[in-house]
């Protein structure tokens, strides 16, 4: 009778490589540890990104503290929808004209360049620095040996890239203005924001009940507001 030895091929074929089952299971461990990493890195750069908005945002507070010290007041810039993009962009571009003294603001400072009053406009003390801040367009070269305004492209803006809201009295309805002060917030990372629970002729802003609060209002939820 002849011995047959057996076989041990199969556990070399075991040894070979993974089966599809173990392969599929490594690429969703992978996968999910990518996701976890993922979220992990993105939370720490939305806090980052919210952390600089507050200390901007606290910039422009303090420069418009300075400036209300000297001209009275502060500046009144409408918007008349903060929801309207553009209306965003030149009201943040007003209140930066004027506080580095490129533009007079009716009632808190002379120089409305107008035939009626025939006062011309000459450029004021900055209040502010901008290189602490960041700009939707390079600055005016510093070094020019004339110095030039911004352009209406150039304004605040958020981490985010996009403008500040930036918002106190109405020229011309300055009775209607409940508030003490302006208001004065990034619109977050979704860059948008609602005017619900908002009169931004008078600066009323509803704070209850929670269902129509202003700062509740999906668009506002990640709104972050000067001050807070």
């Amino acid at each position: 009778m002849l011995y047959n030895p057996p076989r041990l091929y199969s556990l070399s074929k075991r040894q070979q490589g993974f089966t599809l089952i173990e392969l599929l299971m490594v690429i969703t461990v992978i996968l999910i540890l990518a996701g976890i990493t993922f979220g992990i890195s993105r939370g720490v750069q939305n806090a980052q990104a919210r952390t600089k908005a507050k200390a901007e945002l606290a910039v422009i507070s303090q420069a418009l503290e300075t400036y209300k010290s000297k001209n009275g007041d502060y500046p009144w810039i409408s918007v008349s929808n903060v929801s309207n993009e553009k209306n965003v962009k030149d009201a943040a571009h007003g209140v930066m004209k004027t506080l580095v003294g490129w533009q007079s603001v009716t009632g808190t400072q002379e120089g409305a360049a107008d035939s009626q009053t025939g006062v011309i406009f000459r450029k004021q003390q900055s209040t502010l620095d901008v290189s602490k801040l960041s700009l939707s367009q390079d600055w005016p070269d510093p070094e020019s040996e004339v110095e030039t305004a911004p352009s209406l492209s150039t304004y605040f803006t958020d981490p985010w890239g996009n403008a500040y809201v930036y918002l106190y009295k109405d020229p011309s309805s300055l009775s209607k203005w409940e508030r003490y002060g302006y208001i004065l917030f990034s619109r977050g990372t979704d860059g948008a924001a609602s005017s619900s629970g908002l009169d931004e002729s008078t600066g009323a802003i509803v704070t209850s009940p929670k269902v129509s609060a202003f700062k509740n209002q999906d668009d506002n939820i990640d709104n972050i507001y000067a001050g807070e």
